[in-house]
């Protein structure tokens, strides 16, 4: 195994360990359909504040421009969010996935 595949199943495992899943994904967490455009280094909590464990809050913003974003489900440390219309690269029904402990988004799902 490579070390960075080793390292990337090391994280999803701790992830896994303490994350709380309030809908389950339809894919991996680290699948997506594409990445998504024009996203920020990392999204951080509504009061300016960053993430500091795996659990998937809501909402969170872009601290750009304070777009709003809200959490439609999460497992193991990863949140699917709607976004504003026309955002990111997500289009129709699809949402964003971040990862929740460090804010940085993992890149677009079909919801």
């Amino acid at each position: 195994m490579r070390a960075d595949t080793m390292v990337a199943v090391a994280m999803l495992a701790a992830a896994a360990g303490c994350s709380s899943m309030s809908d389950t994904f339809k894919t991996t967490p680290g699948r997506t359909e594409r990445p998504a455009t024009d996203v920020p280094w990392q999204f951080v909590l509504a009061d300016g504040a960053l993430n500091n464990n795996s659990s998937c809050r809501t909402p969170i913003v872009d601290p750009r421009d304070k777009a709003t974003l809200q959490l439609e489900r999460s497992d193991r440390g990863y949140g699917d969010y709607r976004v504003p219309e026309g955002r990111y690269g997500v289009v129709g029904t699809e949402l964003l996935r971040v990862d929740c402990t460090t804010g940085r988004t993992v890149g677009v799902v079909r919801q």
